[in-house]
């Protein structure tokens, strides 16, 4: 069951891998260089040089041959992107999504997105792509994200390639079809782009539109693992854990999970918070654990919510007992609509165990969490009570059991 578990995820998370916007080089750009002759590059942008603006930008986010300083950059990259150069607008508008506090802003990131996909540069037509596909900075729109996404595609920029067969094999802003996405994964797997890469792997470990090759599955994710794809180091991962295309082997499972993990896969995240909670080839650690899911739920893992929310309720070695934390994790995981969470919670306003206690509160989150689960029982007790006549919101102050 673990390992069918395992693979389903697999399948999910590498399909709906999330792409990352991207940046432009201009022709003499170099991002391993940390030479520039910083007086003369400062005149000719002063002077007027589009390139020498751009390479300032570049120079100053990087901190190539200069501190790094992002305003600076902005401020060069916007002195070029005002000049009609594509590749500025397209930095201007990475900086503006992905900078800190103060720069951060993804509607002025989708302006300028949009000035460089308009004057046709293919990386910004991807970047608009993703944003009306995810909703930000703009509305959201699946039409529009198609539309860019497949117009850079069209330009052979490789990552284009790539999202665009991700689109086609999850549905997700483009009709399904594993035709296409499997066409479209080749041709940029073909290009080296690890994404693609991974995406591949996943059609032949799951034998989707292919004949199921768990070896070159692990082939695949390989090559794009060692190329630091997240999504294909959780692959390998899985693959490890679960024996299939290669010996299985815990501890290289682990290594791939933590490489995954540190490169912001979240599901990496929760995989090793659950092998570290349930000592599955290491030492039982909880502290550790409760570490891996917190990154977990920081990315938005509903399961490792619930998991970390169970560890602070009941208190284990090194977690100190905590209902209110529970109370907010359980919360939290069941909004997003995971049945455990639901199901725990609604013990909580049960039983007045960490929170008020209140019966139709109870109700419905059963209620919630008896379309997955089996609550028959919980929802003829909580129906009892209240046809009983007890109080449904009892304002007495909940007991810390």
């Amino acid at each position: 069951m673990r390992r069918e578990f395992l693979l389903i995820t697999l399948f999910l998370t590498i399909m709906y891998s999330d792409f990352a916007c991207a940046q432009s080089l201009s022709p003499s750009s170099n991002p391993n260089s940390s030479r520039i002759n910083l007086k003369e590059l400062t005149k000719k942008a002063t002077s007027g040089s589009v390139e020498s603006q751009f390479q300032l930008g570049f120079a100053y986010q990087f901190g190539k041959g200069v501190d790094q300083d992002l305003n600076a950059s902005v401020r060069w990259y916007r002195t070029a992107a005002d000049s009609g150069d594509p590749s500025a607008q397209n930095n201007l508008g990475y900086l503006y999504e992905t900078g800190p506090e103060g720069i951060k802003d993804l509607a002025e990131a989708a302006k300028w997105y949009m000035r460089a996909a308009v004057y046709g540069n293919p990386v910004a037509q991807l970047n608009i792509g993703l944003f009306y596909l995810r909703g930000q900075g703009v509305q959201q729109s699946a039409q529009d994200a198609l539309y860019w996404i497949k117009k850079a595609s069209d330009a052979e920029y490789t990552k284009a390639v790539a999202a665009l067969g991700y689109m086609y094999a999850t549905g997700n802003g483009a009709p399904k079809d594993l035709g296409k996405a499997l066409k479209l994964a080749r041709k940029a797997a073909g290009k080296h782009d690890p994404g693609a890469q991974a995406l591949l792997g996943t059609f032949y470990a799951g034998g989707l539109g292919v004949t199921a090759d768990s070896a070159k599955a692990v082939k695949l994710y390989r090559k794009a693992a060692e190329a630091g794809e997240a999504s294909a180091q959780y692959g390998l991962g899985v693959m490890y854990e679960t024996g299939q295309g290669v010996k299985q082997d815990l501890q290289e499972a682990l290594l791939q999970f933590r490489l995954a993990g540190e490169h912001g896969s979240v599901e990496a995240q929760a995989e090793i918070g659950e092998i570290y909670e349930l000592g599955k080839g290491v030492k039982i650690d909880y502290p550790e654990a409760a570490a891996w899911y917190r990154r977990a739920v920081d990315g938005g893992n509903a399961h490792s919510a619930t998991r970390l929310g169970t560890m602070f309720f009941f208190g284990t070695a090194g977690i100190e007992r905590n209902l209110a934390e529970a109370v907010k994790l359980w919360t939290w995981a069941a909004e997003k609509g995971n049945s455990y969470a639901q199901f725990n919670l609604a013990e909580m306003y049960k039983t007045g165990w960490g929170v008020q206690r209140d019966f139709a509160k109870a109700y419905s989150l059963f209620s919630l969490a008896g379309k997955t689960l089996d609550v028959s029982k919980q929802l003829r007790e909580v129906s009892s009570k209240m046809s009983q006549g007890e109080v449904a919101n009892d304002q007495s102050p909940a007991v810390d059991h």
